[in-house]
C-alpha cells in the first residue's frame, strides 16, 4: 500500500485534509489498520469477504 511522505502527503498534492480535533482518531485507526494488515488472517477475511459482498 501507497505510504505518505515524510511530510504526510502522497505526490506533490494529496495529504490528510482532517480537522485537528479526528487527528487523534485517524491516527489510532491508521495504527489498527496496520496491525492488522500484518495479519494474514485478517488479510485472507477481507478477500473472502470482498468476493462475498462486493
Amino acid at each position: 500500500m501507497a505510504r505518505p511522505d515524510r511530510r504526510g502527503r502522497f505526490g506533490d498534492y494529496g495529504g490528510r485534509f482532517a480537522p485537528e480535533t479526528l487527528v487523534p482518531a485517524l491516527d489510532e485507526l491508521e495504527a489498527a489498520f496496520d496491525e492488522a494488515w500484518s495479519d494474514d488472517a485478517f488479510r485472507q477475511r477481507l478477500a473472502e469477504l470482498l468476493r462475498t459482498f462486493v
